[in-house]
């Protein structure tokens, strides 16, 4: 984490501003007073990764990628999350009666749904605007920013800060934008184990175990009744000119074995009476 300014020292970005007599707009002032943006005095975030650099460690498939598989997983997370906001609206009401939120709040569980209902299942990518969130469950920019720091807190989701190259700079102006950022829908610590025993693969019924092992001794024994060459044709898929090759020499193993067969003596595998 960075660490905070002094009150009595300034920002990098604001005395390197005053040596070079550059001047500031009110809204970047602002930004460097705070500390969060980059030394270079670039309007974006500080920590703001170059897009395109991060995505694959933030964006993961979401349960096992599929679309069922996803909204399984998100509602029994939802279901979660909302067990999480009454219980701790419960125990905020002990010392704060008549207190209407819990631990996430209204919007954070909207913010929460609008989420799970955004990402890809299959990438995992998620990377709405604060505003566009803001709008689509219409509640304030600042309600929105507010929940998804509850969220973070809590540990339902993280993010990574991006920014872009702007393609044609004007000189000596910005050079990179702030885009949005990248975000990642997690477990929260205390119901991994829920949803690892949620999730889990059911075993086997003794029953379909049984029948999967009798096809199995079954295909076997069928295989062991093959000759060479037949057993390559119920098997092979491979290549076409490695199976052609192949298939002579089961031709080759066959005959080798009935010529064995009709020189051995009465009573052995193979023999004549």
């Amino acid at each position: 984490m960075t660490a905070a300014t002094p009150h009595n020292a300034s920002p990098f970005g604001l005395i390197a501003a005053r040596v070079t007599k550059t001047t500031l707009d009110r809204k970047t002032k602002a930004l460097l007073e705070r500390g969060d943006s980059p030394r270079s005095g670039e309007k974006v975030w500080r920590n703001s990764y170059t897009e395109g650099t991060i995505e694959d460690r933030v964006w993961k498939p979401i349960s096992d990628g599929t679309t069922r598989g996803g909204k399984r997983w998100v509602r029994a997370l939802l279901k979660a999350a909302k067990d999480f906001e009454n219980r701790t609206r419960r125990e905020r009401r002990e010392t704060e009666p008549g207190v209407r939120n819990g631990a996430l709040g209204e919007v954070g569980i909207a913010v929460l749904e609008y989420l799970y209902d955004l990402v890809d299942f299959a990438t995992g990518r998620l990377e709405p605007a604060i505003a566009t969130i803001a709008d689509e469950i219409g509640r304030s920019y600042s309600a929105v920013h507010e929940a998804l720091c509850r969220l973070r807190e809590a540990g339902f989701l993280h993010w990574m800060r991006r920014s872009r190259p702007i393609e044609e700079p004007v000189p000596g102006g910005q050079q990179v934008e702030q885009i949005t950022n990248a975000y990642a829908l997690l477990i929260p610590d205390s119901i991994k184990v829920w949803m690892a025993q949620l999730f889990k693969k059911a075993p086997t019924p003794e029953c379909e175990a049984d029948r999967r092992k009798r096809e199995k001794e079954a295909y076997e024994a069928m295989l062991a009744a093959l000759t060479a060459e037949e057993r390559h044709d119920t098997t092979w898929n491979g290549n076409r000119l490695l199976g052609e090759a192949l298939k002579r020499l089961a031709r080759a193993v066959d005959a080798r074995d009935f010529q064995r067969g009709e020189s051995s003596t009465n009573g052995e595998t193979g023999g004549s009476y």
